[in-house]
């Protein structure tokens, strides 16, 4: 039996080499997509700072000589908070006190008065939750699971970690919202808003913009008002909601018809034999909105593909054999709804063609809770990544020999299903679901979804190295046809990871009976 490629026994994969002249990334070009794309704002989908990050992607396309560069327009409702605040009282006519706290996204609007009500506690360590709900705002504690890396380095493909530091990962997988099913018990309840103590938040920040649609049915489907707060308001909140205390809720608002656009340009291919010539095509790909001006999240990741569609568009028919399609992707915030839109209009022109998605997201530095618990501090080191390879020796070789001659440390080679879903935890894990091979580079440090998500925590050393990488697989992948690139090899592997899957969902769930966002 095949087994999958480790760092140790990778085989070399021979670089496709041009004759043209290479223009070399520049990492002050990069940082200074990143400083224009935050500085718009809040790229929410269908905002003003929305549009002009999407004009700004247009207008750099066309001047680096991409070719058919275009707007997709997707059709989406624009939510936008006009007034917000969460206040606590004591049921005794003491009147409200303001507690620091955040909306939750695409939520139901109060009336203009805002909502009072009696407080109650859904305990997570209740099977069954009593008393009565109506109209009464829930809180619960909002947990995240601890993020496995030892596990996630034994089920690895290999990885580029030559100081040895990924398993010193010690933060939670904060993109994952445990006991987020109350809210739909609330509203089954006959509840009248919820609020979520994020318990777990290293930093105690309440700032968190989820869930946003990436694990849910539909965004949309909020039909109760609702709030975050953080760590340190939690002991007093409880203990109000076991009280009976009250809570005053008010969030006012529009909502209404809006656009969005998928930004696309594409560079064409030199064509010949070997890797399927201009008829096939490479994507490479990051989502362009964000939930506050996030440098990170994901300036980051749109600065490193526009400086490969520069690098690619500067030579001969982008000096390799296929062509290759840019795509910024609009609502990942919104259900990732880019991604999904772009593989469902494009599904017989493009997606067949597709030979290999990559994608790239948040190139982040690493930040841990400070002594104070109360703040982020960097560890020095950049955030470890996680890249999601195909299940085949030729794949694994060519990525991981693009991060050790590139210098991209802290890197895991992981299975594209398994412990972690279905699909990639990424914005390109729709690809995956639609048959297409993928490499999708991600890290996900403590702040990603949060206001945290400031210029400091961008790994402005990591820009070039991750860029150099992915430009190095382009050319390598360029050898492989479309058949080798997708080939499921590693076929026990591949069951292993979904029998697993299985159980990692069923022990997080409580057998489905509690499904996390």
């Amino acid at each position: 039996m095949t087994q999958p490629t480790t760092a140790a026994t990778a085989p070399t994969t021979t670089t496709t080499k041009t004759t043209t002249t290479t223009p070399a990334f520049d990492v002050a070009e990069m940082v200074s997509y990143i400083e224009t794309m935050a500085g718009f704002g809040a790229r929410r989908a269908g905002t003003d700072a929305n549009h002009r990050t999407e004009d700004f992607l247009v207008e750099r396309l066309t001047h680096f000589g991409c070719e058919n560069v275009r707007r997709e327009a997707i059709a989406i409702e624009k939510w936008t908070v006009e007034r917000s605040s969460f206040e606590v009282g004591t049921g005794a006519g003491a009147g409200f006190s303001p507690m620091a706290a955040q909306w939750l996204p695409y939520c139901a609007f109060t009336p203009p008065g805002g909502i009072e009500a009696e407080l109650v506690y859904a305990d997570p360590a209740r099977l069954r939750q009593g008393g009565d709900w109506r109209g009464k705002i829930v809180v619960t504690d909002i947990e995240f699971p601890a993020l496995d890396v030892a596990m996630l380095g034994k089920l690895s493909f290999g990885r580029y970690d030559p100081d040895n530091t990924l398993e010193r990962i010690k933060h939670p997988a904060t993109w994952v919202r445990k006991n987020w099913h109350f809210y739909r018990e609330a509203i089954n309840r006959g509840a009248v808003g919820f609020v979520g103590i994020l318990k777990d938040q290293p930093g105690g920040s309440h700032r968190m913009y989820a869930p946003y649609g990436f694990r849910e049915q539909n965004i949309l489907d909020k039909p109760l008002p609702g709030f975050w707060v953080g760590r340190d308001d939690g002991p007093r909140l409880r203990e109000l909601a076991r009280a009976g205390g009250q809570a005053r809720l008010t969030l006012t608002g529009q909502r209404g018809p809006g656009v969005t656009h998928n930004i696309v340009a594409e560079i064409p291919g030199i064509g010949g034999p070997g890797g399927g010539g201009d008829d096939e095509v490479v994507i490479l790909h990051s989502h362009h909105d964000s939930p506050f001006k996030s440098p990170v999240e994901d300036a980051s990741g749109c600065a490193v593909v526009l400086g490969l569609a520069k690098h690619f568009a500067g030579q001969q028919g982008g000096g390799v054999k296929r062509r290759i399609v840019v795509l910024f992707t609009a609502g990942h915030f919104y259900g990732s709804i880019g991604t999904r839109t772009f593989i469902a209009k494009h599904a017989h022109d493009v997606v067949p063609r597709v030979a290999l998605e990559i994608s790239i997201e948040h190139i982040a530095k690493e930040a841990e809770e400070g002594p104070d618990g109360k703040s982020l501090v960097a560890t020095g080191r950049p955030e470890g990544m996680g890249v999601f390879v195909p299940f085949n020796s030729a794949m694994v070789a060519a990525v991981l020999k693009n991060l050790e001659t590139h210098h991209v440390d802290r890197s895991f080679l992981l299975p594209c299903e398994g412990p972690l879903g279905d699909f990639p935890p990424t914005d390109g894990g729709d690809w995956y679901e639609a048959g297409v091979p993928v490499v999708n580079l991600i890290s996900n440090p403590v702040y990603l979804l949060n206001e945290e998500d400031d210029f400091e925590w961008v790994d402005q050393a990591r820009l070039v190295p991750v860029a150099e990488a992915v430009a190095g697989l382009v050319r390598d992948v360029d050898g492989l046809t479309k058949a080798q690139i997708g080939e499921v090899e590693f076929k026990a592997k591949k069951l292993q990871m979904q029998l697993l899957k299985h159980v990692v969902r069923a022990k997080t769930t409580w057998f489905g009976t509690r499904p996390v966002y």
